[in-house]
Formats: C-alpha cells, sequence, structure tokens
C-alpha cells in the first residue's frame, strides 16, 4: 500500500478537484549524512587527504596568473611566458590548520556540513600592496567522483584573499562529503477526483463509447463478410478452408444450425464447383458432414471482433490464390 503522504489534492482555476499521487522516490525518506556518519568506520578526512602531501603541487592558469598549490604546504602566484617564470613569485599563504570534523563548535561547522566540503587556510603570504596586510587564503576540498586532484576555480573575493576550489575523488567516501543522491525529476500522475454521480456518468459514457465501436467493427464485419461469399461463389473452392469461422459471424456455442440451410448451401458449392470443372459431381452432401466442417467462432470482445476480421481477409486471400 501506497502511504498517505503520496497523495495530494489539488484544484484548478476552473474548479475542478483532481487527485495526484506521488512517485514512491518523492516520498522515500533521505539517508541523514549524521546517522551515516555513526556507522561509518573508515578513514578520517584528513587521513584521506595525506597522500595528497606525496603528490605533485596543483597547477591552474587563469587570464595573467598561474597558481600552484602544494597539499600542505603553501600556494603562490607567478606569470609564466614561454614555459618560463617572469617577474615576482608571490605566496598567497602558507598552511595553517584544516577544518576539524570532530569539533562541534568549529566556526562554519554547519556550512561545511550543508555544502559539503572539507577546507585548510593558508595565512601569512606576500604583502598585499592595497590592504597593506599579508595575503591568505582558503583551499575547499570537494568530491568528485572518478577524477583525479585538480584545481577547479580560483576566485578573489577580497583583495589579496583568496579561494581555491580543489576537486579530488579521494573524499568521495566519507559520508559527510560524499554527494547526495542524484534527483531526477519523477512524473505525477494526476486524474479528476469526480463526485459518486460525476463517475457513474464517466463510466456511462465509456460503456457508450465502446458499443459505438462495437456496432462500427460490426458494420465492417458484415461489409467483408458479404464480399467474402460473394468472391467464394464466383470461385467455386472444393470445400471450406478448414478452420474458417461460420458464415456471418454470428452463430454462437451449442446453436444447432438448420439442416435444409446447410443442404442448400452446399449444394451451391456442389453446383458451381461442377460447372467450373466441366463435370457434375452427383454424390450429396449429407447435413451431418457439413456440421462437421462448419466451425463456430465466438466473439466476447472488440479485440475477438479484429482478429475474425483479420482471419476473413487472410481467408479470402487464400481462396483467390
Amino acid at each position: 500500500q501506497r502511504p498517505a503522504e503520496d497523495v495530494v489534492t489539488v484544484a484548478s482555476k476552473f474548479k475542478q478537484r483532481y487527485e495526484c499521487r506521488l512517485p514512491p522516490a518523492a516520498v522515500r525518506r533521505q539517508p541523514d549524512p549524521e546517522e551515516e556518519a555513526q556507522l561509518y568506520n573508515g578513514s578520517g578526512v584528513a587521513e584521506l587527504l595525506r597522500p595528497m602531501g606525496a603528490a605533485p603541487c596543483l597547477v591552474k592558469t587563469k587570464d595573467w596568473w598561474t597558481y600552484e598549490f602544494c597539499y600542505g604546504k603553501h600556494i603562490q602566484q607567478y606569470h609564466v611566458e614561454e614555459s618560463e617564470i617572469k617577474g615576482d613569485v608571490l605566496f598567497l599563504g602558507y598552511y595553517q590548520s584544516a577544518f576539524d570534523w570532530d569539533d562541534e563548535t568549529a566556526k562554519a561547522s554547519k556550512q561545511h556540513r550543508l555544502k559539503r566540503y572539507h577546507s585548510q587556510s593558508y595565512v601569512n603570504g606576500s604583502r598585499c600592496d592595497l590592504t597593506g596586510r599579508a595575503r591568505e587564503a582558503e583551499v575547499r576540498f570537494l568530491c568528485e567522483e572518478g577524477a583525479g586532484d585538480y584545481i577547479a576555480r580560483v576566485d578573489e573575493p577580497q583583495s589579496c584573499s583568496y579561494v581555491l576550489t580543489v576537486h579530488t575523488t579521494r573524499i568521495c567516501h566519507h559520508p559527510f562529503l560524499r554527494p547526495p543522491a542524484g534527483a531526477a525529476p519523477q512524473p505525477i500522475l494526476c486524474q479528476p477526483a469526480l463526485s459518486p454521480a460525476q463517475y457513474v456518468e464517466y463510466v456511462r459514457a465509456q460503456v457508450s463509447d465502446t458499443k459505438r465501436k462495437v456496432e462500427e467493427i460490426s458494420e465492417e464485419l458484415k461489409t467483408l463478410d458479404t464480399r467474402l461469399w460473394s468472391e467464394r461463389d464466383a470461385e467455386t473452392p472444393a470445400q471450406p478452408p478448414e478452420g474458417a469461422p461460420a458464415a456471418r459471424g454470428d452463430a454462437a456455442p451449442g446453436d444447432e444450425p438448420d439442416p435444409a440451410t446447410e443442404v442448400a448451401l452446399w449444394e451451391r458449392v456442389r453446383e458451381a464447383t461442377g460447372k467450373a470443372g466441366g463435370q457434375q459431381d452427383n454424390a450429396r452432401v449429407s447435413p451431418q458432414h457439413a456440421r462437421k466442417k462448419i466451425h463456430f467462432k465466438v466473439i466476447r470482445s472488440p479485440g475477438d471482433l479484429l482478429q475474425f476480421i483479420e482471419e476473413l481477409k487472410e481467408s479470402t486471400k487464400k481462396v483467390g490464390e
């Protein structure tokens, strides 16, 4: 059974009420990172990132400047021409500290958890001519599945104060830094919320529409049936095709065919066959023999009628061949 909260009733501007069902994914409870962290027994964030200290420094060129980040050491800024450093090398900061996930009173802890990133502080960089203070930088580490380590962007929200965003796959196993599950759009199914009287009227309309379709198919069946028997009389088949449905398709199981009608029918077939072959067949066709060759088709639905029409068309084609 669906939970009660997945059914929502809304009203349109025409005052028509609708009942809408939310997909199961919309009401499924998302895992809480805090609960996941309690069950997590893997390495901490600092331990996951420690191997970056032995890896090559990360480099990114943005406009005039090239930025070089060496994990746990320093951040540099310089200009490169023809693969050589031209001018002064500026230090944006030296490593000072990292965010402590175990400290509940740590500054901006809520922001770190909400935006799912780990950060390090780099301070005491080269003196800034605009502020007269030392340059400083914050490095933010974000999870990116299947990626290496690279500087995704460099921002300067304030003069000589920088933010480097580093994407890495090393921290994706940690529950605090793992990206949330993808929220793909889900369809919401709605239908009119009918009153009892409206529902009865709706059912009547459905029945009327079904009856109309059956009548249309019946008219097509009659036309095809008439053409079929006319062609059979003209082409003089030796005997009815095995498994062919009863003439006119209106016989039902348990009905007893009229022997006189059957004899007259097979007499017509015998006479036509004799004329086509140039000889008269004096053998009589007994009602019992004719009854064995007649098969009845039970029509229970419009689908049965359509199938019967296709069988008649196929039978007509075979007779023509």
